[in-house]
């Protein structure tokens, strides 16, 4: 009984709290416009943009005198990892993209050993990447000869896309596509609703 009650005071105290978080004072900087306001957010959103903004949070931070700027998203990084690190890694490229102002990255798919190819390898750049990135990510896929018939592992896995190459890579394990080959991955990969690169 006394642990049922602990909880229900919890989230009686947690109720109680209209954002997680409130950002105060600041001039917001959006893509209409700029103006003073406060940022109000919840469960991980935006949730309103208002001056005076009403309404109380488990924490607050004073941005008078400094400028909110929306996160910046970089669709096209390549963090090595895992395999090849020393090139550059995740945690060292997301400090960098988060010293820049951003927010999120795009990983491509050839520089990685394993490159992402399927599941398996999917997996491993993405336990690298929970381990050292500074701000969040997403990774794309490999379209390549030989894994055709993992691309539909891949967007289950969460690529946000396919990247292929018509010419030499660069990289021995990441070989270029042909005419036919790039085709049947683009039907492929419309019908799962994904852009190839």
């Amino acid at each position: 009984a006394a642990r049922c009650l602990r909880v229900r005071r919890a989230r009686a105290a947690t109720a109680m709290k209209d954002f997680d978080l409130i950002v105060r004072g600041g001039t917001v900087v959006s893509g209409d416009n700029v103006r003073s306001g406060d940022i109000g957010v919840a469960d991980g959103r935006i949730a309103r943009v208002d001056a005076g903004l009403a309404g109380a949070a488990r924490e607050e931070v004073d941005a008078r005198g400094l400028h909110v700027f929306p996160g910046l998203i970089d669709a096209h990084v390549h963090f090595n990892e895992p395999g090849r690190a020393e090139w550059e890694g995740i945690e060292t490229g997301s400090s960098a993209l988060a010293a820049g102002g951003g927010t999120l990255f795009f990983d491509m798919p050839l520089n990685a050993h394993p490159p992402t190819l399927d599941g398996e390898s999917f997996k491993l750049k993405r336990e690298a990447a929970e381990r050292t990135s500074r701000v969040d990510f997403a990774f794309w896929g490999g379209l390549v000869p030989q894994n055709l018939d993992r691309l539909e592992e891949l967007a289950a896995a969460g690529v946000v896309g396919f990247k292929a190459f018509m010419a030499d890579s660069g990289i021995d394990d990441f070989p270029r596509v042909g005419d036919d080959q790039l085709r049947e991955g683009m039907k492929r990969s419309a019908r799962l609703g994904l852009p190839v690169a």
